[in-house]
């Protein structure tokens, strides 16, 4: 609902001619049977937001009187503006409804009376309605299950000069709570923290091996290796591994840039070194700051298009390390 409302561009058709999204188109941070049996956190939905081309700001509800009035303030603020809006995350039984857990966005606030309106998501039960702003902080104040957080609201906001994140994503069966990537991401973020090797090209031959023992299969980006590669229609129907998106523009020039990179002569998996290029570093090591540089050097040969989709799996990586250290 929130992306067919901000006209967000799936760039694929849904049913033809429309291109508008479904629920189905969904699937990146975590797998679409997953949220089907289980649900989703505000986590994950943060991150499912931020891989199709919207900027997302994540508030937990408190039980301070000054989260009510910046909630207050922040509704005022967005339910009058076109390019931004508002999903709560709520129990429903707060509210005297059946279910628990649930997302809606906001679509109004009624100042006179302090109530805003619910654009339930869930029409086969609910129509929009209206609830009054305490009612809903405490209806998010429930703590979710799956986190022990209380829930909150998101603000979600088109990001410019981007696409959705269509060509390159992390495998769709991560949950950070539940699978082995929290122990995997502290295993790397460990070895990081370990001194560097003498030698400058054995201390990143070393860093590339260990990435890649670390989170290979983690990757569903663009398989461009030399298999793939081996004739002209081989390339054009396998670069990809997505059907949806074959011989685009902007695969083109992502499966032909990764492999003049520096790293491909040290990670023989191009998913990998996307995967790479796109960690999320802060310079808490002597390790990190020579991985940096050398991961940078490569970054600024590429072009617009391939930068921002790195950027994206970037944003993605965040959310789900963010998640598992939470």
């Amino acid at each position: 609902m929130v992306l067919n409302a901000l006209e967000v561009d799936p760039g694929r058709v849904w049913k033809s001619p429309w291109r508008f999204y479904h629920e189905s188109m969904l699937e990146c941070c975590i797998s679409f049977d997953a949220i089907k049996k289980a649900g989703i956190t505000m986590q994950q939905f943060a991150c499912l937001a931020e891989c199709n081309k919207l900027s997302t700001d994540l508030k937990y509800a408190q039980t301070e009187p000054e989260f009510l009035h910046i909630l207050r303030e922040t509704i005022k603020q967005y339910t009058a503006a076109d390019d931004t809006i508002l999903v709560a995350s709520y129990n429903r039984q707060i509210l005297g409804q059946t279910g628990a857990g649930h997302f809606s966005p906001l679509g109004a606030y009624h100042e006179d009376s302090d109530h805003v309106l619910i654009m339930d998501v869930a029409r086969f039960k609910y129509p929009p309605h209206w609830v009054s702003l305490a009612v809903l902080r405490d209806a998010m104040l429930s703590i979710d299950g799956a986190t022990g957080k209380p829930r909150g609201y998101l603000t979600l906001k088109l990001r410019s000069h981007s696409q959705p994140l269509v060509l390159f994503r992390l495998q769709t069966d991560i949950n950070a709570h539940v699978t082995l990537f929290a122990p995997r991401l502290k295993q790397w973020e460990q070895f990081l923290a370990e001194e560097t090797l003498n030698n400058e090209e054995l201390e990143f031959k070393t860093v590339c091996a260990v990435f890649t023992a670390i989170f290979m299969g983690y990757t569903v980006f663009c398989d461009f290796s030399p298999q793939s590669l081996q004739s002209n229609d081989n390339y054009s129907n396998n670069c990809c591994g997505m059907q949806l998106i074959q011989q685009t523009n902007s695969c083109t020039e992502i499966c032909h840039k990764i492999p003049s990179l520096d790293i491909a002569s040290y990670i023989t998996s191009f998913s990998l070194c996307a995967l790479l290029l796109s960690w999320p570093l802060q310079e808490t090591s002597e390790r990190i700051r020579l991985l940096k540089s050398r991961l940078e050097y490569d970054l600024n040969k590429l072009d617009e298009n391939s930068f921002a989709k790195i950027m994206m799996i970037r944003r993605q990586i965040q959310q789900l390390s963010n998640a598992c250290k939470k």
